[in-house]
């Protein structure tokens, strides 16, 4: 059973960056080495954060 590891910054940068372009949940877990599911929930908690938005 794998423990609970917290999120960096980088990561969730890296994380909106690939679903901006695309990329599927269990893509982005692969490449972040943390499981689908977790991916998901942590992109839906933070997508609306302003820090993240993406500016045109």
């Amino acid at each position: 059973m794998k423990t609970y590891k917290h999120w960096t910054t980088k990561e969730d940068f890296k994380l909106i960056n690939l679903r901006n372009k695309g990329k599927k949940y269990r893509e982005i877990a692969d490449i972040l080495d943390r499981s689908p599911l977790s991916v998901e929930k942590r992109y839906r908690k933070i997508k609306y954060l302003d820090m993240y938005a993406v500016s045109h």
